[in-house]
């Protein structure tokens, strides 16, 4: 994969994680096989320009072609228009899932775990519910979410469940002890002074 490919690859794996979305999501959104995104955020394969399209409009992204002296402009607008967007798409995701966790939790049955285990896993959800995790932390969620619907007798494995409750304990404490974020740059370009480097 060329270098200007890999940077398009990494953008849409930013664009993916900021939305937090999983590449099975994206997958089932854009009709494109999760095992061809996955290669193609790692860099291993191109892909073609219709998968392109199809995932760049499945993230609410559109592909554009842009003179390249413009580049630095439109980056900066795109930043400063998705800063706030990008907040508000990944604390809802973070906070449907983490209510679907609770119910999930609230309604399963572990034998031989002291309730004092599943109240802890609760008061770490509350945390999370406050916060903005991240594309890897919101899997950890997702994840524990399929291990609790697939318990169909509604009892699972306390060991499963401790292994679980530990990741959302580990993603509590990184978003809790986080640094706070850096606010974003002020723009240095405009596109309305561009006209006068070609006169």
């Amino acid at each position: 994969m060329s270098h200007a490919t890999a940077h398009v690859a990494s953008a849409f794996k930013a664009a993916r994680e900021r939305k937090a979305i999983s590449q099975r999501e994206l997958s089932a959104r854009a009709g494109v096989p999760q095992a061809q995104i996955s290669r193609f955020e790692s860099g291993a394969v191109d892909i073609r320009l219709s998968s392109l399209v199809s995932l760049a409009r499945a993230l609410d992204l559109e592909i554009e072609l842009v003179p390249r002296k413009a580049v630095s402009a439109v980056e900066s607008i795109v930043r400063s228009a998705t800063s706030g967007e990008r907040n508000s798409d990944a604390i809802r995701a973070a906070a449907i899932e983490v209510s679907k966790l609770t119910k999930a939790i609230k309604a399963v049955h572990v034998p031989d775990l002291p309730s004092l285990q599943t109240d802890k896993v609760l008061a770490n959800l509350r945390v999370l519910e406050r916060f903005q995790p991240t594309a890897a932390q919101l899997e950890a969620i997702r994840k524990f979410n399929d291990v609790l619907e697939k318990a169909k007798s509604l009892s699972i494995d306390p060991d499963v469940f401790v292994r679980h409750a530990e990741m959302i304990e580990q993603a509590r404490n990184q978003l809790a002890y986080a640094p706070p974020p850096a606010s974003l740059p002020k723009p240095a370009y405009a596109l309305d002074d561009d006209d006068e480097d070609d006169a």
